[in-house]
Parts: structure tokens; C-alpha cells; sequence
């Protein structure tokens, strides 16, 4: 009986604690719009862990449709992500807002050109937003990163897909580079997950029904 009772204690933490871990996902909105192309990952300061959007829409065709793109960060994720990628042509750009704000007014950090790390990477396919770049690559891109810098001495307001998209401002990028652009989400005014205090309780009652199980088989 009480075998079958710490059984049933088990398995309803378990469901506890994974109840809390989901409960502890953020939403947040950003409208983004990229000459050619972009995607949109999830991590932290040392490593990215999700991808959480692959555009597949040319970019005239983004300025028509602004629609505000909903995304979750998973607990453990406090930065995002933009891949901007440029097909060729004028100079690229990328530009958007973020729960509202202009992406431009907070602190960006934007990495080295990556191109070279993106499999299969060619100006055609990003130019018609037919690429999609893996987690995978985007990971090995990213641990290769040889330098980051300020996206702001990178700002740009008079590029044609920024003024037709009407944000105002964006980043700007030399044509056919692919580059990472760094956004601290809480900076972006999006809140970081937390673990919660009542999901540790509930794995560390976890940890003790466990031991009193071994203990009474």
C-alpha cells in the first residue's frame, strides 16, 4: 500500500513540476522586415538552443504584410536571435519592432559576417526567401563568431525596404553577408522565465519520494 501510494505521490509531482516548467514560457511580438531574408533563435549568452522562426516570405511581399509574429522563450533562454541575410543586390538591412518598440532603440550586438557557416547559403534562394538556415548551422555559426560589434554604427533610415516599411530606422549590412544580431530580451522588454519556486519544491519532493521508494522495494 504505501508502495502504491509513494507511486502515485511520484508520478503527481512529476506532473506538477512539469505543469510549472510550461507555465514559465514567455510570449512576446515582433513585426520584422529583412532584405532578403531572416530567421529568429533563442538562447543565451553562450549558446543557441531553439529556432523560433524561419521566414519564407520575399521581402516586397513582407512590407504587405506586417502582421506581428508571435514567439515563446523557453526557461533558461534570457536573448534572442535575428539572422539577417542578404541576397545580393544594394546594400541589406534589417528592420522591425519588438512588443512595439523600434528594435533600433535598445542595445544590439551584431556578429561577424557568417555566410560562410550556413550550408548551401547562395544569393538567389535568400533574395527569394527560399533558404532556411539550420539550428545546427546557426549553432557552429555561431560558436565561430570572430567578433561582435555595436549594430548601432550600423544604423541606417534611408535604406528603400526600411522607408517603405515606414519603422524608421534599421540596421544596415553589406550585400550577400549573413549576420546574427544580439538582443539581451529583457533590454527588448521582453521577460525572461524563471524557474519556479514551487516547481523546485515539487522536484525536490521528487528527489525525496525516489529515495523513500528504493528504500521500501
Amino acid at each position: 500500500m504505501k508502495n502504491k501510494f509513494l507511486k502515485m505521490a511520484f508520478a503527481g509531482l512529476v506532473l506538477t513540476a512539469s505543469g510549472f516548467a510550461n507555465a514559465s514560457l514567455m510570449t512576446f511580438e515582433m513585426s520584422i522586415v529583412a532584405d532578403n531574408d531572416f530567421a529568429v533563435f533563442s538562447g543565451n549568452a553562450t549558446n543557441i538552443n531553439n529556432i523560433l522562426y524561419q521566414n519564407n516570405v520575399g521581402w516586397k511581399t513582407q512590407i504587405g504584410n506586417l502582421s506581428s509574429l508571435s514567439f515563446t522563450l523557453a526557461a533558461g533562454d534570457d536573448k534572442f536571435y535575428v539572422l539577417g541575410m542578404g541576397g545580393g543586390g544594394q546594400e541589406e538591412n534589417i528592420s522591425g519592432l519588438i512588443n512595439g518598440v523600434n528594435m533600433t532603440s535598445v542595445s544590439v550586438a551584431m556578429s561577424s559576417n557568417l555566410s560562410s557557416y550556413l550550408t548551401g547559403y547562395n544569393n538567389f534562394d535568400v533574395e527569394a526567401a527560399t533558404y532556411s538556415a539550420s539550428l545546427a548551422d546557426v549553432q557552429n555559426a555561431f560558436s565561430n563568431v570572430s567578433s561582435w560589434s555595436d549594430a548601432a554604427s550600423n544604423l541606417n533610415s534611408t535604406q528603400t525596404v526600411i522607408e517603405k516599411a515606414g519603422y524608421g530606422s534599421g540596421f544596415a549590412f553589406s550585400t550577400g553577408n549573413a549576420h546574427l544580431f544580439s538582443f539581451d530580451a529583457e533590454d527588448a522588454g521582453v521577460k525572461v522565465p524563471e524557474p519556479s519556486t514551487l516547481a523546485i519544491f515539487a522536484l525536490g519532493l521528487m528527489g525525496l519520494a525516489s529515495r523513500r521508494f528504493k528504500k521500501k522495494s
